[in-house]
Order: structure tokens, then sequence, then C-alpha cells
């Protein structure tokens, strides 16, 4: 065989795809300008800094709002090259990262495509992966550190082992299935703990096994295995975080279900954010085409793509169509069985779990991949004709492709470096302590201060004076009172209003005739205003 003639050959055609396609996902990411996203802001750089460098609490007290006590795992990776790598090398990698989910795609879409053979199933592969990555919702994180497809590789990973070593996991001896789900636990279980959202994959991955074949025993084994993997994944990368928040905080999910734990840290709140979560029957059962109608039901941002209410429509039909039509022919099933009936529950399961615990969008990005191949799975065993199946294949999928309109994150220009902060002069910043008030994202701005100077966020929507004798504020108090040196305010322009309302409960007031701009390359100039005690509010 010729040199030429190997090139040509489909297995040379999907490797040579598979190293470009992300190169080239890299390359368009940079079109779209450097992020600069109000979780970057808020949490996602100053968690990588603090942990570093050994600021939290013991230096800063929750700079970042409630996300200061987020696992930093995720975030470090960034950080770490961003020291190193100018603010467009640090993009182009992580949307490579991203491009890379295109990886497991294809591995799926090649596993529900035996129909076709050589080259034909290689470009449909990943033509049919394409499509599954240029949703709107991942499209709109291209570059960016809010990591929902970058964790999907984890989860996309676990699902592909599964239907890859679908003859291993439910035909093989124990001792060779039982290993195989574990790892796949394990999988999704370390995106579970690198980003705990991720939680519903793990739901609808485990107990997806329950509804496929085999004995009773041999599906409580594989969802008991495939679990056990999802805890080891857990405590690999959230475990050593889990134990500091425990330690520190003696709650390990600091502050969520505090009305739980009861940490003296904070009040005894569950801290959820649960104002997307649609209420009664109706409102669930809508909730796909709700958010067609209003995105802003499910996040932030304006956006849309059918790839999940398609998907959600077919997974409806397809048990009356099975019912309806007994069984496929045999002459035309188009898919392996056991692994196209786990990807359609394990879809469907994670669904319903993200609608019970989150329903928030980008939590979704993973499944909204994930829902093209899940049509095509759930189609491809409903009683049709093979080639009216096909039909609607195309239909759907070519509708879902030119219906997509991303939503748009904050971007900025790119800089030198990925993050860029200049402050005024400090007199004293040996012995200077920054005040936080406000809402507003700045605890990625302490990057540009000198490194020993602590930040006290006395306000934000995670803590407020009116919580009290909490430890939290009890620590701030503390430090105020002690503290000798010069002490600043940090505050956006439109939320100086807390010099009225917030900065009194703590002995301090503004000099509004002593402000200087923090400047930045990811947000507007914050202000940098001088504090001065006096009697503090009884």
């Amino acid at each position: 065989m010729s040199p030429s003639h190997r090139l040509l050959q489909p297995r040379a055609i999907l490797v040579a795809l598979l190293i470009l396609l992300p190169l080239l996902v890299a390359f368009y990411s940079l079109t779209l300008g450097q992020d600069g996203n109000w979780d970057l802001r808020n949490y996602h750089w100053y968690n990588a800094m603090a942990f570093l460098e050994g600021r939290e609490l013991v230096q800063d007290v929750a700079p970042a709002q409630v996300a200061t006590f987020y696992n930093p795992t995720l975030d470090i990776p960034v950080y770490w090259l961003a020291q190193f790598l100018p603010g467009r090398a640090v993009s182009f990698i992580l949307s490579w990262v991203q491009g890379m989910n295109l990886v497991p795609l294809t591995g799926i879409a090649w596993l529900l495509l035996p129909v076709l053979g050589g080259r034909a199933r290689v470009l449909a592969s990943v033509a049919l992966a394409l499509v599954c990555f240029a949703g709107a919702g991942q499209m709109g994180l291209l570059g960016t550190t809010f990591y929902d497809n970058v964790i999907s590789l984890f989860v996309l990973g676990s699902a592909w082992l599964v239907m890859a070593r679908a003859d291993d996991v439910w035909g093989s001896a124990p001792k060779v299935a039982f290993p195989i789900v574990f790892v796949a636990g394990l999988l999704v279980g370390s995106a579970v703990g690198l980003k705990q959202p991720t939680l519903p994959y793990a739901v609808g991955l485990c107990f997806a096994f329950l509804a496929v074949a085999g004995g009773f025993w041999r599906r409580m084994f594989l969802s008991f295995f495939f679990g056990i993997g999802v805890i080891a994944g857990m405590a690999l990368f959230s475990g050593h975080w889990m134990w500091h928040l425990w330690s520190t905080y003696q709650n390990p999910l600091f502050p969520y279900f505090n009305d739980f734990f009861k940490s003296p840290w904070g009040v005894p709140e569950a801290y959820r954010d649960d104002k997307f979560l649609p209420h009664g029957l109706w409102n669930n059962l809508i909730f796909p085409y709700t958010w067609l109608m209003d995105p802003k039901k499910v996040g932030e941002i304006i956006f849309t793509d059918l790839r999940v209410p398609v998907m959600v429509v077919v997974l409806l039909l397809t048990p009356f169509l099975a019912l309806a039509g007994r069984f496929v022919p045999k002459k035309d099933v188009m898919v392996p069985f056991r692994p196209a009936l786990y990807l359609l529950v394990a879809g469907a399961l994670t669904y319903l779990a993200w609608l019970k615990l989150f329903a928030i969008y980008r939590y979704l990005i993973p499944l909204e991949m994930m829902a093209p191949l899940v049509v095509v799975a759930a189609i491809a065993l409903w009683p049709l004709p093979r080639r009216a199946k096909g039909l609607v294949m195309l239909a759907l999928l070519a509708l879902v492709t030119v219906t997509a309109r991303p939503g748009t994150w904050a971007r900025v220009p790119f800089a030198d470096k990925f993050v860029e902060v200049s402050i005024p002069d400090l007199p004293n910043p040996d012995n200077t302590i920054i005040i936080q008030t406000g809402y507003a994202p700045t605890s990625f701005l302490a990057y540009g201060f000198p490194k020993n100077v602590p930040f006290l966020r006395i306000h934000s929507y995670f803590i407020h004076p009116d919580h009290g004798d909490i430890l939290l504020n009890r620590a701030m108090h503390g430090r105020i009172d002690a503290h000798q040196g010069d002490i600043f305010w940090l505050v956006a322009h439109w939320e100086v209003w807390t010099a009225d309302h917030i900065l009194p409960h703590y002995g301090l007031a503004a000099d509004m005739s002593d402000c200087g701009l923090v400047k930045s390359n990811l947000d507007e100039p914050m202000m940098l205003c001088r504090l001065r005690k006096v009697a503090p509010l009884p």
C-alpha cells in the first residue's frame, strides 16, 4: 500500500480530523476576544491566587463573596499559565482543551453509526460530533473560565467508555465489567469533585444501569460500582477542599446547607440559588419551551438553542413509539441496542436531576453536547423503515444547527497579560487593609496589590452586617478594630451608597475627596477611597 493510500484510510482520516479540529476551534475562539466574564472577575482568578498564596481567611475574608469558598482546583491551571504566557496564548490553550470535546463526541457518534462503513462512517461521525459541539451554550463559552465545557470531557469520556465497552459491561464476568464501570464513575466523579453542579450527570449515568439489560443483581452491582467510582473521583479532586472547609468552618460544603451543618461562621441557611427552578407539574413539563421564549429563565444571557428541547420531545415519544411498534425488525436495527438505551436513559435522568437541582442552562452544557447523540440513538430505535429514520434524524439535526444563536458573555480586547491591574500608590502598603462593599466582582483586583495587603468584604450578596455575630463578621470587626494603619475602600462607583448604609456598622467613614482609580483590562475602573475610623453604630 502506497503512503498516499494509507493517508486516505478511515483511521488516518479520523485521527487527522481530531487533531486539526480542536486547533481550528482554538484559532476561532481568538476572534471572539478575551474572556472577561463576571465569575472570572469575582472568583475564578482570585480563588486560584488565594489558594496558591495561602490567603483565604488567614489574610482575606470572603472577598469573592460566597464563591470564595468554592474548590479552587479547576481554576489553578489557567492562573498558572497566565503567569508565564501572553493572554492570547492562555486563551488559545483553554479553547483547545474545550475543543477536545470533539474526541469523545466523535467516539460516541462512531458507536451509533455502525450501519455506515469506511470513510462514510468517519465523516458522518465527525459531522455529528460537530453538530453536538456547535450548540449555542457551548459556543458562547469558548475560551471562557466557566469550565462547563471543560468538565464535559470527563462526563462525555465516562459515557463513551461505558458504550465502547458495552459487550464487557453487560456480557462479561463481573471481574471484567465492574472495573470498567468503576473507571467510568471515577471520570464523572472527578467532574463533580472539580465542579459540584456536575452532580446531575453522576445521577444520570449511574442510575441508567438499572434500566438496561441484565439480571436484577447485575444491574444493581453495575450501578453500585459506578457509584463507588463517583465517590472516589469526588474524593480525588475535592476531598482536600472539603476537609479544609470542615476543619476551618465545620461544614464540608460551606456555606451551602448551613441550615443542616450550622457552622457558626455563617447564618443557618441553605444559601441555595433556587431562583431558576420551575414550580408545579405543568411548568416543569413545558420548561424547555419556556426558556426558548425567555432565555433569562435559565441564566443571565440571551441565546437560542433547540438541542435539549428537541431531545426532550424525542425522549417523550420514544417509549410510546416503541410500544406501538412492539419491536424494531432486526433488519432495521441501526444502533447497538444496549449502548443506545444506556445513553437515552442517562440523558433523561440527567435532565430530570438538573431540572430539580439547578435549572441553570450553563450547567446543562455537557447534555447540550450529548443531545444530538441522544436524538440519533432514540430515533434509531423507532419502529420505522431505515430510510424514514434517517430522514427524521437529518431533519432534526439540520434544525438544531441552523437555529442556534450563541449568547455573549463579557468579552474584552486582548491585553499583553490575561489579567492586568494597576493601582494608585499606597503610602504604607505594609500596614494597609482594603475594605470591599457592594456586589460588583472586584476580588480579582487583589492581583494588582502588594501580596501582603488583606481584603475584607464586609458586605456582599453573601455577607451583611445584619447577619449579626457570625464568626466571619466577628473576625472582620476584630481585624478592623485592631488595625492602626491605613484603610482603603474598594468599591464600584454605582455602589457608593454603601458608604452610608454599610460602613458605619464597622465604625468607618469614607473620605470621598481622597479617592483614586484601580484600573484593569477586564472591567471599568473601580474607586479606591481612604477610610477613617468613627464611632460605630450602636
